[in-house]
């Protein structure tokens, strides 16, 4: 379907219950494959009855030139299911069961009855591949815009060439299945964005949190209050025995 004036991602998932008929739906992003283990456990049973939502692991693509793939895995990210080094996505829900929530950063609904699948079956996600840094740094610039902290406290995870050395593990792959559409995505990579002035709104709210900064009343690792308002219910998590 073709989907006008949309702000952020999440904003359009709500509109999943109107075209998808199925009790389940799957939902990936431009840059996100699911492996093959992955539509292997989607085409068997379905998650426990109580789940209204299913976590799924990511995988965060590295590609270097003429190097098998890798992907990057760091205790610094905040991973919402307290999986250490992990990055879990609520990608499959019942999309009339959900509490729909169109904020950013959130999954789209409220994660309330949620299953997760094991490490195993994941998506990979070629962000760092597709999009160049000056293009992630121009996206974190936008996160910013719309609500100051969003930008700062994903950085972490947006740019790893900007982490200190040892930060990152970069591990390989169990398979090079991926290898040869990472180098084609790489090669795809579009011209730099020009980056525009921050508005008023925006200077002026950096300019009080700067304030905040050298005062020590910001914890620029804090994950955005808006966001952690709308956090995973980790005790309602339904356990996956398939």
């Amino acid at each position: 379907m073709e989907v006008q004036d949309f702000t952020f991602t999440e904003a359009i998932v709500p509109l999943v219950k109107d075209v998808v008929a199925t009790p389940w739906a799957l939902f990936i992003h431009d840059d996100e494959i699911p492996s093959d283990a992955l539509f292997e456990r989607l085409d068997g049973p379905e998650p426990p009855a109580e789940a209204q939502s299913v976590a799924i692991p990511r995988r965060w693509a590295w590609y270097e030139p003429g190097q098998p793939l890798k992907f990057g895995r760091s205790d610094r990210w905040a991973d919402r299911a307290l999986h250490a080094g992990a990055d879990h996505a609520w990608r499959l829900f019942r999309p009339q069961e959900v509490e729909y929530v169109p904020a950013m950063h959130s999954e789209g609904f409220y994660i309330d009855k949620w299953s997760r699948f094991s490490s195993e079956l994941y998506i990979v996600h070629f962000e760092w591949i597709i999009r160049t840094r000056a293009q992630r740094e121009a996206k974190l610039r936008r996160y910013d815009e719309y609500r100051y902290g969003y930008g700062v406290f994903f950085e972490p995870l947006y740019l790893p060439e900007s982490q200190p050395e040892g930060l990152i593990d970069y591990l390989p792959f169990e398979t090079h299945d991926y290898d040869g559409l990472a180098e084609v995505y790489y090669s795809l990579r579009g011209p730099d964005p020009k980056i525009p002035r921050y508005s008023l709104r925006a200077r002026i709210s950096r300019m009080k949190s700067r304030a905040r900064d050298r005062l020590g009343l910001n914890d620029l690792f804090k994950e955005p209050s808006d966001r952690r308002a709308m956090n995973v219910h980790l005790e309602k998590e339904i356990r996956d025995t398939r």
